[in-house]
Formats: C-alpha cells, sequence, structure tokens
C-alpha cells in the first residue's frame, strides 16, 4: 500500500470511537450499527462501521457530539456492556480491555470515611480517578461514589478488608449503569447458563 496521505483516513479517523461487543451471543452488530445513534441521541450526525464480528467503529460529524457520548462513561447494547474508546492510530496493548465507571461503595467501618481510606478501597477493584466524597459535608446515601477505570474481566461484587484492629469487613461494591452479567463468575461476557464454571468446561473464557 502506498504510504500516502490519500490512502489513509487519519482526519476521519480523529472524529471518530472504536467499540468491542464483550456479548457476540447477546449483541448482534447489524442492530448495533443501527440502534446506537439513536441511543446517543446523533441521527444524521454519525455513522457506524462493522469492522468485524466484535469490533465496531463510529465517526461523527462533529468534536463535541463524540466527546459528549465519551463522557456518558459506561455503554450497553440489548442490556450487555460496550468496550469504547477513542480512535487512536497506533493503539496499546491493552485497548479496549478497561472501561471508565462509578462505583458505590457500601459497608465503609466508620473509622475509614476519609478519602485517603475510600481510595485504598477503591484501588482493590482498579485504578481509582475521584473520590466523590467531602468529610466536611453531609452524606444523605449509604454509600460513597467513586470514578475508577476497571479491568473488563469480571465485576467484584465485595472484598474483605483486614483492619489495622485485626478485624474483618465486608466490603460492597456496585458498579453504576452495568446491567447484566453471568452471575456465577461475574464477567461481562457470557449468560450465566453457558458459563463455562457451570457446564463445567474449564476456565472461564477469554475476553476476545
Amino acid at each position: 500500500m502506498p504510504d500516502l496521505p490519500q490512502y489513509k483516513s487519519c482526519e476521519r479517523n480523529s472524529r471518530s470511537i472504536i467499540g468491542r461487543i464483550l456479548n457476540p451471543d447477546c449483541q448482534k452488530m447489524p442492530g448495533l450499527i443501527r440502534e446506537m445513534p439513536r441511543t446517543w441521541q446523533k441521527q444524521g450526525k454519525v455513522r457506524g462501521i462493522a469492522l468485524s464480528k466484535k469490533r465496531f467503529q463510529f465517526v461523527f460529524d462533529h468534536e463535541h457530539d463524540l466527546l459528549e457520548v465519551l463522557e456518558k462513561g459506561v455503554h450497553t447494547f440489548n442490556d450487555w456492556t460496550l468496550a469504547i474508546d477513542r480512535w487512536v492510530e497506533k493503539p496499546p496493548e491493552d485497548y479496549l480491555q478497561f472501561i471508565p465507571l462509578w462505583v458505590q461503595i457500601r459497608n465503609l467501618p466508620v473509622n475509614y470515611y476519609l478519602k485517603e481510606a475510600i481510595t485504598a478501597l477503591g484501588e482493590k477493584i482498579g485504578a481509582v480517578k475521584v473520590v466523590a466524597f467531602d468529610p466536611d459535608k453531609p452524606q444523605v446515601q449509604d454509600y460513597v461514589r467513586i470514578r475508577t477505570i476497571r479491568c473488563l474481566r469480571t465485576t467484584t461484587k465485595s472484598k474483605v478488608v483486614n483492619l489495622p484492629e485485626e478485624a474483618l469487613q465486608m466490603v460492597l461494591f456496585n458498579y453504576e449503569r452495568i446491567r447484566k452479567r453471568c452471575y456465577e463468575c461475574q464477567r461481562l461476557n457470557h449468560e450465566k447458563d453457558i458459563c463455562p464454571l457451570r457446564i463445567g468446561i474449564g476456565g472461564c473464557c477469554s475476553e476476545e
């Protein structure tokens, strides 16, 4: 292929997102290409392209529409999660393997309602980017929220935390906008009825 600008679509791609279907059995590509512009309320402003059976691209007419979609965080189609990120010419090895999302943390030990402690707990499940908690303001909900970059392998529902006082505390995690998952292994790429752990065919299937 000639290494000339007219043979590349970098300018168009710079206004696009690349995505990956996580559960092909429940997420069919033709329906996704048709429905996502409507879900985003961007009909006529974005064009979808099926790149493979699992990967897709949406090219936007305007940068602000692209940014608005990315800022929504978690995206779903047919109630199952999608992996979506902005197009890059040379994607890293972990491209489309992580998603940004808000997580609610419940059952915090009373002595650990501090940003530092909440951050440490949040890092049990992913890289913490934001802690939406102010110790000097009223806390009206029974949870605190963090924004994290989360690996797509599993959605950990709880962790037993060893406290300095030699006590154990079960901390609970709820993932906002995550709808369906396998309730056998908590992965996002298959239903419980066909979970490899449930039907006894070995370890859970890979992400790709």
